[in-house]
């Protein structure tokens, strides 16, 4: 009888209202992907993470993600800039040099910022900018495109969160 209970009662909070809150505010981030013509990617990630059991939790996760996401954005920039103006070969020796070098002022960035919960995110959109896409075509439109889709998953799970 007890173990039933115990059963019920993980059902329940399995369709809790996050998870309810969740999926549709991925399912918002798809629908804005298909006019939008872009990848839901970044957008649906943005909103898993940042919704929490508050509105007010989820608009201080979605603050440091921002913050993360524009320092992070920003130096991946630059770093592509500069790794293409001195003429250095992708993903060498000294490309990977460069990237780690510029943790440091990426890092010192969210400290300064008084925004320490975001340095993790911002190395992270680092990473990917110039890493993963450091050899595209075009990184600036990565690197805008990741931030402009991170900005929509955003908002989307804060409006949500208090809307529902």
């Amino acid at each position: 009888m007890e173990e039933l209970t115990k059963r019920e009662n993980r059902r329940i909070k399995f369709l809790g209202m996050r998870v309810v809150k969740t999926i549709i505010a991925v399912y918002i981030c798809f629908l804005i992907s298909l006019l939008t013509k872009t990848s839901p990617f970044y957008s649906a990630i943005a909103a898993i993470l940042c919704m929490q059991n508050s509105p007010e939790d989820s608009y201080e996760v979605g603050k440091n993600r921002m913050i993360g996401t524009l320092i992070g954005g920003l130096y991946g920039f630059i770093a592509v800039l500069l790794v293409d103006f001195l003429n250095i070969e992708v993903f060498t020796h000294t490309h990977y040099l460069i990237l780690c070098l510029f943790l440091i002022p990426l890092i010192y960035t969210n400290v300064m910022c008084e925004s320490r919960d975001s340095t993790y995110i911002s190395c992270v959109v680092f990473l990917s900018i110039t890493v993963s896409h450091g050899g595209d075509a075009s990184p600036l439109m990565f690197a805008l495109s990741r931030v402009i889709n991170t900005v929509i998953g955003i908002i989307v799970s804060i409006v949500i969160n208090r809307a529902i």
